[in-house]
């Protein structure tokens, strides 16, 4: 009887397949992952511009709604605002930082502002136009706010 021959380890062929095989699992893998930290980061971007966003509109809205008077400085693009008790607030965009600011404390309401203008239509409509920032994975995106300045002193400089 002959005796079985002994195979041990694998052939060239066989490792040249699965090195193979291990190579398209751990590209296919990695295209994956990138492809997820992309999604994520897009994400996490268009969830800070649209916060900014909420966060400037809502302090300006409020705002307006409360001042007796509004002085609007086109050109600097801020907005002056004086309450009954003749207190003031201004809030500005600030295009070196691409930010909208609280005047008397330099501090910053909104960020990933591309810009920002007020507009008086002369009716009583008092128009916030922003335009959002593009970051990775996100374009700028423009937004427009009408507000109703029934009662209000409004001053166009």
């Amino acid at each position: 009887m002959n005796a079985a021959k002994v195979r041990e380890g694998f052939s060239l062929v066989e490792l040249l397949i699965s090195l193979g095989l291990i190579g398209l699992v751990i590209s296919v893998s990695g295209l994956l992952y990138h492809s997820g930290v992309k999604g994520w980061m897009r994400s996490e971007n268009q969830l800070e511009v649209q916060q900014n966003l909420r966060i400037a509109l809502n302090t300006l809205t409020a705002e307006i709604r409360k001042a007796d008077v509004i002085e609007i400085f086109r050109e600097q693009k801020k907005i002056k605002l004086v309450y009954g008790n003749g207190k003031s607030r201004s809030y500005r965009f600030n295009p070196a930082r691409n930010e909208i600011w609280l005047d008397e404390s330099n501090n910053a309401v909104a960020l990933h502002i591309k810009d920002c203008t007020f507009d008086y239509d002369g009716e009583g409509l008092l128009a916030i136009s922003i335009t959002t920032q593009a970051l990775e994975g996100i374009e700028s995106s423009g937004y427009i706010i009408r507000l109703n300045t029934r009662g209000k002193i409004i001053h166009e400089h």
